[in-house]
């Protein structure tokens, strides 16, 4: 477990010629004379990318690499993609760095590289905030993928999912950290290739030859960059296990991927919310055609509709998987809606306070600042309220404005009023290769050719139990109401009690028992109730009494300062779960897996690479709550992956915690004590 999602940045020295230098390792990040042409020469020309990716049949290419450093690998080969592989192709980079650079080390670093000062800024302005763990980034409309890791560079291929083409085996000089190349980095390089997967080096070290070849790697020795004597390359020529069994790592039943990928031809996606606009919008940045079905006559018309909402990652004390997904995730939100709305039209990163809602809490918040788990870009001591905490990446958004944003891409045509009836799966040799939909009514008639799917994914939140098409999930409904006032009569109210109107004219979301946020176009939001095993759909004077009470404790106002005569409100219905996490992945059959895994009756602990039951191209996105803002984007992203078969955008430990098929395991588990 992770005491600090802090991570040490590299200490450097920089020469009179700009280049940096790491005293860490006392080595040099590149050849301050040649270093673009060093990394063509070891990187690119000694894995052959140019003629595999000029011949490149699948949709997407995989490199992986040890050592991000300055990125100068990563825009030399995302320079050469874009012209050597055709355009419907997309490239995946993968890099582990134990000491990343901050973005203005990034930005003095590669100053030196003016040729390609059009694609460094590009990376400089989505540079992920530094923090332990995965951070996925999108360049050139999706084209250009980039996953880094931000920590111990075996951690981070331990946790990786992914099919790697091509190696970039970088980093100071194994002499100067020998530390990395453990036998454990060299078993998952090895689980992470194929047969056909190449890898290039400027070493030709021992420890790097010997390791690669213990794991089956063919290695040998070619002449080096420049006075460099000799360098080492290689293939993994033998055969390895299929996909599924290599990434399941003693959990097949978290199985993600099918070994073969399929043919994606137009993927159905149910349901217009955040769920469905966020997965639809990753697939079509990866050029998929998708088919957006939205029961209800507008888009965001159920939970995600509500007028104003706000990123609440409620951010934990201690480090586990489903903290490291929230926390992942928050930061991949942030970036995606600055991306799409530069011009604060639906989003404002203002930040949040957080205010403790009792002295118990208040401890808790000052033994998080006290430990230094986050950095402070993410988490810090709030200056405006006391005790309270300040997320300065947080902020609020017009949800519908966010979901008609997303799903207006060009690859994505949304359709209203068309409620799914039935799925049935189509099937050739035994598996699943794509779905018959069926909706119950429609805007327009569809043909048969109209309603057949090469993949289905459900983002149906309450509504997915009664399509009976997936096993029975234990996600359940919670009502919400939020309020919203007038901010003139808002102000009016506190004059009356005499009251500043400063006090209306905060600039920050406020979270304590509920939330409020700045106001947009002069009406103040705030709630929310949280009524369980309450199905009323309608806006009530005493939820309104309820939200007033928790925006006058936010306000710092005395009770009663507010009307509910002057409120109004909106009542919708979250998908939550019990164990607080989403459900997100692929559907499997639960008799299969009972059947197939019933050892795990016996001994919880019991392993297996076994694969019971190929993926069958329906997915589930579901669960998220109250914080679908924070989740949605990255959990669309990682569906889109699944789909594609591309790179994960999640640790495999998280992974499995959103796994659908967790359930069926748990009780599996459990039974053992019946």
């Amino acid at each position: 477990m992770l005491t600090s999602y802090q991570l040490e940045s590299p200490a450097l020295t920089w020469g009179e010629d700009g280049a940096p230098h790491s005293n860490q390792f006392d080595d040099v990040y590149f050849d301050k004379e040649s270093g673009l042409e060093e990394t063509r020469h070891v990187f690119l020309k000694n894995n052959q990318l140019s003629e595999r990716w000029a011949s490149l049949q699948k949709n997407a290419f995989v490199i992986a690499e040890t050592g991000f450093g300055t990125g100068l690998n990563f825009l030399c080969a995302w320079q050469a993609f874009l012209t050597e592989a055709a355009s419907d192709k997309q490239l995946h980079f993968i890099s582990v760095e134990k000491y990343p650079m901050t973005k203005s080390m990034l930005t003095d670093a590669l100053k030196m590289w003016p040729s390609i000062s059009h694609l460094s800024q590009q990376l400089i302005d989505v540079y992920p905030e530094v923090c332990h763990g995965l951070h996925r980034v999108e360049l050139e409309q999706g084209r250009i993928q980039l996953t880094l890791w931000f920590g111990e560079a075996e951690d981070g291929f331990a946790a990786l999912d992914a099919d790697v083409d091509a190696w970039f085996l970088d980093g100071f000089a194994p002499s100067k950290n020998p530390e990395m190349w453990s036998d454990n980095l060299f078993k998952h390089i090895h689980r992470l290739s194929h047969q056909g997967t190449t890898f290039s080096t400027f070493t030709a070290a021992g420890i790097v030859r010997r390791g690669l070849k213990n794991v089956g790697f063919d290695v040998r020795k070619v002449k080096g960059f420049g006075q460099k004597r000799e360098m080492t390359v290689g293939e993994l020529n033998s055969s390895t296990a299929p996909l599924s069994e290599r990434m399941s790592q003693g959990q097949s039943w978290f199985n993600l991927r099918k070994d073969n990928t399929s043919e994606v031809t137009t993927v159905l996606v149910v349901g217009a919310g955040l769920a469905g606009a966020n997965t639809a919008y990753a697939l079509a940045k990866q050029g998929i055609k998708v088919e957006v079905w939205e029961q209800g006559n507008c888009i965001a018309g159920g939970a995600s509709g509500n007028p104003q909402g706000m990123l609440y990652p409620k951010l934990a004390s201690q480090d586990t998987p489903v903290n490291r997904f929230y926390l992942s995730a928050y930061l991949h939100a942030t970036r995606l809606y600055s991306s799409l709305d530069k011009n604060k039209q639906f989003w404002d990163a203002c930040g949040l306070i957080q205010i403790p809602k009792h002295d118990k809490e208040a401890g808790r918040f000052q033994k998080l600042l006290d430990e230094k788990l986050y950095p402070e870009a993410i988490l810090q001591a709030s200056k405006d309220r006391e005790d309270s905490l300040l997320l300065p990446l947080s902020g609020w958004v017009v949800l519908t404005k966010l979901c008609e944003t997303l799903l207006s891409h060009e690859n994505i045509h949304v359709c209203l009023n068309t409620k799914l009836e039935s799925l049935s799966a189509v099937e050739a040799g035994g598996q699943t290769v794509g779905w018959q939909a069926r909706p119950k009514y429609q805007e327009a008639p569809l043909n048969d050719q109209q309603t057949r799917f090469s993949h289905v994914v459900l983002c149906t939140a309450n509504d997915t139990k009664a399509l009976g098409v997936t096993p029975n999930t234990p996600d359940y409904p919670i009502r919400g109401q939020v309020s919203f006032i007038d901010i003139e009569k808002a102000k009016v109210a506190c004059q009356a009690i005499g009251e500043s109107t400063d006090k209306i004219d905060f600039d920050k979301v406020l979270c304590e028992f509920g939330y409020v946020s700045p106001s947009i176009n002069n009406l103040l939001h705030f709630g929310s109730t949280y009524d369980l095993k309450d199905l009323d759909d309608q806006v009530r004077e005493e939820g309104h009494k309820r939200n007033l009470a928790i925006l006058e404790s936010l306000l710092l106002l005395p009770k009663e300062t507010f009307n509910s005569e002057d409120c109004g409100g909106r009542v919708s219905f979250r998908c939550a779960v019990p164990d607080y996490t989403p459900i997100v992945g692929p559907v499997q059959s639960e008799d299969v897996y009972q059947q197939a895994y019933s050892t795990l009756t016996k001994n919880a602990k019991w392993q297996s690479n076994e694969v019971a039951e190929p993926i069958k191209q329906l997915y589930i996105n579901i669960g998220h709550g109250s914080r679908g803002l924070i989740s949605t984007p990255l959990s669309g992203s990682y569906i889109a992956s699944l789909i594609t078969g591309t790179p994960s955008p999640l640790e495999q430990q998280v992974s499995h915690k959103l796994h659908p098929s967790r359930f069926i395991i748990r009780d599996l588990k459990r039974s053992q004590n019946l």
